[in-house]
């Protein structure tokens, strides 16, 4: 699905070992992650509302999901997945976009959707970058 300063896809594969701090306030990059049911609905709109094109992505979300969506106004990336009842939204700051897909890349290479986590998408970005990433937590 083609999308103007976006782009989604569903991938995944395996875990790999840790590499990152908490609340390193040098870091460039952070991953952010926050969650809304959908049954929800201010919880909801709140996960939603940085998200590109979020109108489109509303409907999709009561049947299993994994998307990723590059915001080139705010460089962020988000990874968006939903189990049909539970949306969790992760947004990776301070990327470039070629870092964006570098990220994608190395996570569909070796990980899961299933194994999905602030941990594991710190370390690929930590890797990635060669520096410590800042973990943000969300509600």
């Amino acid at each position: 699905m083609g999308m103007r300063a976006l782009s989604w896809d569903r991938r995944g594969g395996e875990r790999m070992a840790s590499w990152w701090k908490r609340r390193d306030r040098d870091a460039s990059a952070t991953v952010q992650r926050r969650e809304a049911r959908l049954d929800q609905p201010v919880a909801l709109e709140r996960l939603l509302e940085p998200l590109p094109e979020a109108a489109e992505l509303r409907p999709r979300l009561s049947a299993a999901l994994f998307v990723r969506a590059w915001d080139a106004g705010t460089q962020c990336d988000y990874w968006v997945q939903s189990d049909g009842t539970r949306v969790v939204c992760f947004a990776l700051s301070g990327l470039t976009l070629q870092q964006a897909a570098a990220v994608r890349v190395r996570w569909d290479a070796k990980h899961s959707t299933a194994q999905l986590s602030e941990d594991a998408l710190a370390d690929v970005v930590a890797k990635l970058v060669g520096a410590p990433v800042t973990l943000v937590g969300g509600e």
